[in-house]
């Protein structure tokens, strides 16, 4: 039975850990707030697809062009080397792994895998003769001190409940990068069975994460990193952990940016007048939280209204009135609880009266838990100079 304290990394991480798993969990917020079109979030699906099979082949020292993974992957190309049927077996094997999320890490399960990327790569390739250098490969075995590291950590993080499932899954990658495993593919193994732990948790961002990029980009660094733990070097763990949070939070940045793009091209940002503007990266960043607020603050209707203020920046009372065609009286009595509650503010008067986000609500205790941090900055300078940052 393996010993707990053996994967358990320095507490000095907690504050770097803290932070990702909130990011990760308010970009997911954010996603699901955009509400992007089936049809685009299948596109960035597959193109996350492109760039995990992309980064990690080239991981593994097998360089290809991203347009021809794209051309593999969508298969408008036919692979017609070892190189190009490394993609399609990484495909496959990303395939394979999607349908046995059920299941629990294993032996097995890396053998499976093995036969994926390595067994069947050289299975029917024309480049394979009498006379080729390359070869049929016969199924490999790991050897017995590999086994036994492997299934004891396995054990433990298939019954751990201490650590959260992205330490695990960094805990995984290193310690799989490190030992002697098969032939070839060892980047590949670790790339998938992290993207394994994390997909099984619910901790991929949808199935766009792609920590391979940030990995490739950073290779010096790993390298060191996984050099250090294959000598065993004493509390590796921690900077590997450490190390994987910031290459976690990276990606999430970049993810971020790209929803920050759909958010804007959904607004026609670009058309909008400065002010409109600042509520709108206002918005970006604190929708969802209005759209959690509790039905006891925020019936249905007023929901609504809020998401549809969002999405418009300015509304009246007259716009309002014909989009839920309900009385007038209604609606001014909704929008005086928005009022209320510092949610929305006034602008004009009479037949100009319109309502917009307020970027400076006063601290509700009723709302407080909805608010973004940077509500509470003193002026609107600041909070737009935060999202210039």
């Amino acid at each position: 039975m393996i010993l707990i304290n053996k994967y358990e990394p320095i507490i000095s991480i907690d504050d770097a850990f803290m932070q990702c798993v909130q990011e990760q969990v308010e970009l997911c917020k954010i996603y699901e707030f955009i509400d992007l079109p089936d049809n685009i979030r299948n596109i960035e699906k597959v193109n996350s697809a492109i760039l995990r099979n992309y980064y990690s082949n080239a991981l593994d020292n097998n360089l290809l062009e991203i347009k021809t993974v794209k051309y593999l992957i969508n298969k408008n190309l036919r692979a017609s080397n070892i190189a190009e049927r490394a993609v399609e077996q990484f495909q496959k094997a990303e395939q394979f792994i999607n349908e046995q999320l059920q299941e629990s890490l294993s032996i097995a399960f890396l053998y499976q895998i093995e036969k994926i990327l390595i067994e069947e790569l050289y299975q029917n390739s024309g480049e394979i003769n009498l006379f080729s250098s390359q070869m049929s490969k016969i199924p490999e075995r790991l050897s017995m001190e590999t086994e036994i590291e492997l299934e004891n950590l396995f054990e433990f993080l298939n019954n751990d409940t201490e650590f959260h499932p992205i330490i695990q899954s960094w805990m995984l990658h290193f310690r799989i990068i490190s030992l002697p495993l098969f032939s070839e593919a060892k980047s590949k193994f670790a790339s998938l069975i992290q993207l394994f732990w994390l997909r099984k948790h619910n901790m991929d961002m949808f199935g766009l994460m792609s920590l391979d990029h940030e990995i490739y980009i950073n290779k010096a660094t790993y390298d060191q990193i996984v050099n250090k733990a294959i000598q065993g070097e004493e509390n590796g763990l921690n900077e590997q952990i450490a190390f994987g949070l910031q290459l976690q939070q990276i990606q999430l940045g970049r993810l971020k940016d790209l929803f920050r793009s759909y958010f804007r091209n959904q607004i026609d940002f670009e058309k909008l007048n400065p002010r409109q503007k600042n509520i709108m990266n206002y918005v970006f960043e604190r929708g969802y939280k209005l759209k959690e607020i509790d039905d006891s603050i925020l019936n249905k209707r007023q929901k609504l209204i809020m998401y549809i203020i969002q999405h418009r920046g300015f509304i009246s009372t007259k716009e309002l009135v014909n989009e839920f065609d309900c009385n007038r009286k209604t609606i001014q009595r909704d929008f005086q609880l928005l009022l209320d509650l510092n949610l929305v503010k006034s602008i004009g008067a009479g037949a100009g009266l319109r309502y917009s986000i307020n970027l400076h609500e006063n601290g509700n205790p009723q709302l407080e838990k909805y608010q973004a941090d940077f509500v509470h900055q003193n002026s609107l300078d600041t909070v737009i100079e935060n999202e210039e940052l």
